[in-house]
């Protein structure tokens, strides 16, 4: 039952600072819109000619929702 109360405790905190992040920066996104959006973040992996790629797909509306909530989007593209 703590284990509960701690994680609600932590989402509740959590969403409190999203909003206000997104107010602080005039975001017109609400928190539920924001992580909608971000929900759709794809994380890819390919191997090519034996060696293994990663990159990420985020759209022009996940970058600006990084930006408002003050949160470093994924890296674009490594090499393994």
């Amino acid at each position: 039952m703590r284990a509960h109360a701690l994680i609600c405790f932590l989402a509740l905190i959590l969403y409190r600072v999203l909003r206000m992040r997104l107010k602080a920066n005039k975001s017109e996104y609400s928190v539920e819109r924001a992580l909608e959006a971000l929900e759709s973040v794809q994380w890819h992996r390919v191997k090519i000619n034996g060696e293994s790629h990663t990159g990420v797909s985020v759209s022009n509306l996940q970058r600006k929702l990084f930006k408002d909530m003050e949160v470093k989007p994924p890296k674009q593209a490594t090499t393994a």
